[in-house]
């Protein structure tokens, strides 16, 4: 089992009352829950209005985390009991928020199942993204945006000694618990603004009712290749052309030194003046890629031309280990991020202007198809990148202790510039070559450390 933090630990109580034996797809369709055990979730998830209304509030953000990271919830794997729990805690959030279901046909299937985009992937299990959609009003603009994050995790490796748990406290129950509190904070906005004088409105210049619907999105199959988005893509809500832009929260969980990293600001002309805009009042020091490609779900969204970004932490030692517990979750910190990215919504809401989309270079198009055709990457070299670095290379972040790239002796700050003689110019170079081989090959790394140029042989493990 994990050690558990005080807040896990209380909320163990709630968790264990909320579970859902559901096994199957189906469960999502007609959860056979019991009514005892349904007013146990919703007590989980009581009052999703009332409390701070107008700010961030960091109890909900502990509370959702300790959920969605709880041992009881045996890491979120996919086709797993526990992922469907937590799929339908936050349809259940959705509904208690009065979020409208994105199919609302299906409501006679069962409970929540009008929340749920279901999707089988050819060998993976059947699954569903969760959907509640804000509307806008009539008077707005017929583009909406989207607001995502996924939910699935790595689930349990039982040959592991010890902890067997691949909790996911930071990867993402925290991108999940942002997203749920962002939908609170913009429905409370929402109902504030019906009630408020015009002349006390945001924007007295325009119709200052003239909102765009916001989409919320919760995803499945992240992990295993960004199936979920991939599907959501190909069977949208709103088409492309209605679809303004998109905000990925995806580990924003450990904030450090002020600094979020922000993918993607480059996909539409007027993002980064609009970041940094937003930004001045949270005194983040934002580290962007004007490149948003990358293994999150906003590159479904970006293959499709649509403007999407990016939130992220920063790279560190637990990525998809078991040791991503909640007592490493910085929560202050998450509340920021959780309050700028609500701020940035409102204001894309507010925007009566489309955004200018900017599309990758040619050559950048043509290394994103020929990476896609070769399916999901399987193995690591151990180390986490620093995504700071778009070009020269793929710079080394953490270097998890016992994997390879540590008994080879690569460190911090390497910058790998070739993999078995092929140019290793970005993260997209480096992906492509990875994807061509398996566990236990051996290939040779090029590395520059300072004015060195080293040698190395390094033999691939799998990765999680």
């Amino acid at each position: 089992m994990s050690s558990r933090s005080p807040i896990t630990a209380i909320s163990t109580s709630i968790v264990a009352g909320a579970i859902l034996a559901c096994t199957t797809i189906s469960c999502l369709q007609s959860p056979p829950v019991s009514t005892s055990k349904d007013a146990q979730i919703q007590q989980t998830n009581s009052s999703p209005i009332e409390s701070s209304p107008h700010i961030c509030d960091i109890s909900r953000l502990e509370r959702d985390v300790a959920f969605f990271a709880s041992d009881d919830l045996a890491g979120r794997g996919l086709g797993s009991a526990g992922l469907q729990t937590a799929q339908n805690y936050i349809a259940e959030r959705f509904r208690l928020l009065g979020l409208k279901p994105a199919y609302p046909d299906k409501s006679s299937s069962g409970k929540h199942a009008d929340y749920f985009q279901e999707f089988t992937a050819h060998g993976y299990p059947a699954t569903a993204n969760v959907i509640g959609i804000l509307p806008g009003t009539e008077n707005a603009s017929s583009q909406a945006i989207v607001i995502g994050a996924h939910i699935d995790h790595l689930g349990t490796d039982p040959q592991l000694t010890g902890d067997q748990i691949f909790n996911g406290a930071e990867d993402n129950a925290s991108g999940v618990a942002a997203l749920l509190e962002i939908a609170r904070l913009l429905t409370n906005w929402r109902v504030d603004l019906k009630n408020t004088p015009n002349s006390l409105k945001d924007n007295p210049t325009a119709d200052p009712l003239a909102l765009r619907t916001i989409i919320f999105a919760v995803f499945s199959a992240e992990e295993v290749g960004l199936l979920g988005s991939q599907h959501y893509v190909r069977n949208p809500v709103t088409p492309a052309s209605a679809t303004l832009a998109m905000i990925n929260l995806d580990s924003v969980g450990r904030l450090r030194d002020d600094q979020l990293y922000v993918f993607g600001t480059g996909s539409a002309q007027e993002m980064p003046s609009i970041l940094d805009g937003l930004s001045q009042a949270y005194n983040f020091n934002l580290i962007t890629q004007s490149s948003g490609i990358g293994a999150s779900d906003q590159n479904s969204f970006l293959t499709t031309e649509i403007p999407a970004i990016h939130f992220f932490t920063g790279p560190h030692e637990d990525y998809h280990k078991v040791s991503d517990e909640i007592d490493k979750v910085n929560f202050a910190g998450l509340e920021r991020v959780t309050n700028y990215a609500s701020e940035l919504a409102r204001y894309l809401a507010y925007r009566h202007r489309p955004l200018t989309y900017v599309p990758g270079s040619k050559q950048q198009q043509i290394k994103i198809e020929k990476m896609n055709k070769k399916g999901n990457r399987k193995v690591s070299i151990g180390f986490m990148p620093d995504f700071a670095m778009e070009s020269g290379g793929v710079k080394v972040g953490p270097v998890f202790p016992g994997g390879p790239a540590a008994e080879v002796g690569i460190q911090t700050g390497d910058i790998i510039v070739a993999i078995d003689n092929e140019v290793v110019d970005s993260l997209i170079d480096y992906s492509t070559i990875l994807r061509d081989h398996a566990p236990g090959d051996t290939i040779s790394l090029t590395i520059k450390r300072g004015a060195e140029s080293l040698p190395l042989k390094v033999v691939l493990q799998e990765r999680k």
